[in-house]
């Protein structure tokens, strides 16, 4: 196989992966809020389908060529989509901040809306109601 179809085939299942770990992210943090009660089947099915199906296409493009071999081309195409991720997380955003810090920012709220975690009291993790700070309701 050619050094650059090489790469092209790193540089794809690299973003496949990358892919597939956040949606393994999502599921982790699905199940543990549908555990909890705080998010639906939904949220599971659809972090499952996010981790499933990149996961399906990297195995079918490892199936296909039988050539793809791990040398230091394709391994550098592996490293290219975190790169460039690393990359765009690294990008001044409105506000004088990264846009990676605004990324984990939403991220962390995003887990603490699915988890149940509380705001107004500190993220207490209690089952109580907002307006009491605390204890329970």
């Amino acid at each position: 196989m050619s050094s650059a179809l090489n790469f092209a085939v790193g540089a794809l299942l690299g973003g496949l992966l990358l892919s597939a770990a956040w949606g393994l992210l999502w599921l982790v943090v699905g199940a543990i809020g549908l555990w909890r009660r705080t998010c639906s089947w939904r949220v599971v099915a659809n972090s499952l389908v996010i981790a499933v199906v990149p996961l399906l296409l990297a195995w079918a493009l490892l199936s296909v060529p039988d050539e793809v071999t791990p040398n230091m081309v394709f391994v550098a195409g592996l490293l290219v989509m975190p790169f460039i991720l690393a990359g765009l997380a690294l990008r001044p955003v409105s506000g004088g901040h990264r846009a990676g810090a605004s990324m984990l920012r939403g991220i962390g709220l995003l887990i603490d809306d699915l988890l149940g975690r509380h705001q107004a009291c500190g993220g207490c993790d209690h089952d109580h109601g907002p307006d009491v700070t605390g204890g329970t309701a």
